[in-house]
């Protein structure tokens, strides 16, 4: 479902577009790196999503008249997972690279059938499994220093644990975004995660200034392209892709983490890092290819009472 109900466009251009949505949240990664260093994590992420709060609700305020208790009720309930998603990501690239925290990042794609096992009863297929231990076994290359005792960094743990939030909030999307429309959803659980982040923020520390053009520009970026514009932009072009498509490119955000942390902050991965990476998003278009083959075979056989895999 689109903003306005405008006309669906090419598969081709949507798909170019969607290229263009996942670069810009690839982009995200170096400019939390800069920003973190000014800007504590509860006021980064407040102040971010207030401001793409703020430029959606013109937009939201259309639809007003039918919004019902459990559409704030759930827009509440995924905006407090978004909200830990977030922070725990800004905390922990802190302490680790704009490209790990990347790719680590892109792990929830992995954890995402683990978890519907658990929560649907479903468990994952030959190829989400064989994904998961190559996405693994590329976490530990890409994270575990060898030359220290075999324990994750500091950073890396954070980083994970949002991984792992990530992953419920798609099933928690999955089992209940149908239920209400997706852009009040969306519009609640926004001002939700500003809400929760800045009422935190004020509590626990005093209001920061940013006193550089770079760095207003940096939380502009974040704000208004990465989130309410790409948010936008999924929403309107999504429905003229496929999914499977759709979910290959936005696998492609880590590469272009690397890439542009590469470009403005010269991150280099070691040899190490670099296979370990590659690992990673092997195991990631594994478990997403073997899937969307399986829900497609599952809609396929719908006729016979079967249902597709809720992911």
């Amino acid at each position: 479902m689109g903003f306005d109900g405008v006309r669906k466009i090419t598969p081709l251009k949507a798909d170019l577009i969607l290229v263009m949505v996942t670069l810009i949240w690839g982009g995200t990664f170096p400019v939390l790196k800069t920003l973190v260093s000014v800007l504590p994590p509860l006021y980064l992420v407040g102040m971010r999503f207030l401001i793409a709060f703020l430029i959606l609700t013109p937009f939201a305020a259309r639809k007003f008249g039918s919004a019902t208790r459990r559409t704030v009720y759930k827009g509440v309930t995924l905006g407090v997972l978004i909200w830990g998603s977030f922070i725990t990501q800004t905390v922990g690239i802190q302490y680790t690279t704009a490209s790990k925290a990347a790719f680590i990042t892109a792990l929830c794609v992995v954890l995402t059938p683990i978890l519907s096992s658990v929560m649907l009863r479903k468990p994952p297929g030959r190829a989400a499994l064989m994904g998961v231990i190559t996405a693994t076994i590329g976490l530990t290359l890409l994270t575990v220093d060898f030359a220290e005792p075999f324990v994750l960094q500091r950073g890396d743990l954070w980083v994970l644990i949002c991984a792992w939030l990530c992953a419920f909030q798609i099933i928690t999307v999955d089992r209940y975004g149908a239920l209400a429309d997706p852009l009040l959803l969306t519009w609640v659980e926004t001002g939700t995660v500003a809400a929760v982040s800045l009422a935190a923020a004020l509590w626990t520390d005093p209001l920061p200034r940013l006193t550089e053009v770079v760095q207003w520009a940096g939380l502009g970026y974040l704000a208004v392209f990465a989130t309410a514009g790409c948010q936008y932009l999924q929403i309107r072009v999504q429905p003229s892709s496929t999914p499977t498509r759709a979910s290959l490119i936005f696998s492609l955000e880590p590469v272009f983490a690397s890439l542009l942390a590469f470009l403005f902050l010269g991150e280099r991965l070691p040899l190490q890092g670099q296979v370990g990476a590659a690992l990673m998003l092997m195991g990631v278009l594994v478990s997403e290819l073997g899937h969307k083959e399986g829900k497609g075979q599952a809609e396929h056989g719908g006729s016979r009472g079967s249902r597709a895999e809720c992911i």
